[in-house]
């Protein structure tokens, strides 16, 4: 028998070489050649492709479908969800299709849902002036306003009073944006809920802590949750039907919920498993690899999960960053990998260009510890992260360092399909 053709949407090293000892025949779209000489050759085939071109991704793929039928295609790449969707729809094949894929990247269009289907309270818009801002906090109070797809936890704002959304709507008009999408305020802890579906049954894996700056860029996570039995299953019940609503029928998701003093709420859902290494930390702690799943499924196996395994312990991670410039040296990593809770460090080459902390797409780099407590385990990678230090060098600013730059880079590839 043939062995199955599975294409990749980009992927990371990492991700690619999962698919190691499964039988499958990887075929590997992506938009940099930058994959490790062994991962490479564990791929059938590679191709380096503009993904700005709609036209050109449907022509590779059909090309590539003629010449032996494709099984599936994998995309965890936020940015492409969409384009996944498509092609699964032209190929005829299973995964997310389109609407799914165009509901989860739309937030307003999911606030929307998720209202009508009694699944969510919180009052939401798209704002195309800051009187509109204006108008809409002094309504419902308190808000957050930011792009209505993107990721990255770019342009993310808060609005504490109505007298906020000049300067909000001005930082808008500065990125190249003609909207915004502002909801209520939620107020409380927030974590993501990890799962995985198979044939619509919705399978919870953990829950994830987030430690977030004043601006809302995500430093850190913890794996699991400090949640009690009744906070879990209200949010298992929510998030269950949220994936029941969107559509999604297999694979990770990775849904972002704020406890509130009336119940959780949603944030944002996503049909795919979660970044920030947060798929590291649900493998550290529950001994379940979302991305190894996807392989499995892929290549025709069974998936053996009944509901949320028992935990070992808790895993975290902190996210690296410095001030503007170019990295010349970096110091104390060393030490830091020889801790013995410490699992993983990353950081960045001399020459790299630091754009300070700006959304998520300014890391340098992190590193994951363990601890017997997600709190503890929080602690020793705060504590770790002290003792790396990046030696910058100023410089003049670069290509890719303005924010209409960074909103191009953020939503122009969620919206190839919305044309």
């Amino acid at each position: 028998m043939s062995p199955r053709r599975i294409l990749v949407l980009e992927g990371t090293a990492r991700f690619l070489a999962k698919s190691a000892d499964l039988g499958l025949q990887i075929l590997n779209l992506r938009s940099t050649d930058d994959l490790p000489a062994q991962v490479r050759e564990m791929c059938h085939e590679v191709q380096i492709l503009d993904f700005s071109s709609l036209d050109r991704i449907q022509d590779t793929v059909l090309a590539l479908h003629s010449q032996a039928p494709l099984s599936a295609i994998i995309c965890q790449a936020e940015s492409l969800q969409t384009v996944a969707g498509y092609l699964n729809e032209l190929l005829g094949l299973p995964g997310t299709n389109l609407a799914t894929a165009r509901l989860v990247s739309d937030k307003f269009a999911l606030r929307e849902q998720l209202r009508a289907r009694n699944l969510s309270s919180a009052a939401s818009a798209i704002a195309h002036s800051a009187e509109q801002l204006e108008a809409f906090t002094r309504e419902n109070g308190p808000a957050i306003a930011k792009p209505r797809s993107g990721s990255g936890s770019w342009g993310v704002m808060r609005l504490e009073r109505a007298s906020d959304a000049a300067s909000v709507w001005q930082w808008a008009l500065n990125a190249g944006m003609t909207e915004l999408l502002v909801e209520t305020l939620l107020v409380g802890p927030e974590i993501s809920l990890e799962f995985f579906s198979v044939a619509g049954r919705h399978i919870p894996l953990a829950a994830t802590t987030k430690e977030v700056t004043e601006q809302f860029v995500e430093v850190g996570h913890a794996v699991p949750a400090p949640l009690t039995e009744h906070q879990f299953e209200l949010c298992r019940e929510l998030v269950t039907a949220v994936l029941d609503t969107v559509g999604i029928q297999w694979g990770p998701s990775h849904t972002e919920v704020i406890l509130t003093a009336d119940g959780p709420e949603v944030v944002e859902a996503h049909c795919r498993r979660a970044g920030g290494h947060i798929n590291e930390l649900v493998r550290l702690v529950y001994g379940v690899d979302m991305e190894e799943l996807v392989f499995r499924h892929a290549a025709g196996q069974d998936i053996h999960l009944s509901g949320q395994p028992e935990a070992n312990g808790a895993a975290a991670v902190r996210w690296l960053s410095a001030e503007a410039g170019v990295v010349t040296s970096v110091y104390g990593s060393d030490e830091v990998a020889d801790n013995s809770h410490v699992t993983e460090v990353s950081v960045p080459a001399p020459g790299t260009h630091s754009y300070g902390l700006r959304w998520g797409g300014d890391y340098l780099g992190h590193l994951i510890t363990l601890g017997p407590t997600p709190e503890e385990a929080m602690a020793r990678a705060t504590s770790l992260e002290q003792k790396i230090r990046f030696v910058v060098e100023p410089e003049p600013p670069v290509s890719g360092s303005n924010a209409q730059d960074i909103t191009r880079e953020a939503t122009d590839l969620l919206s190839l399909l919305n044309r």
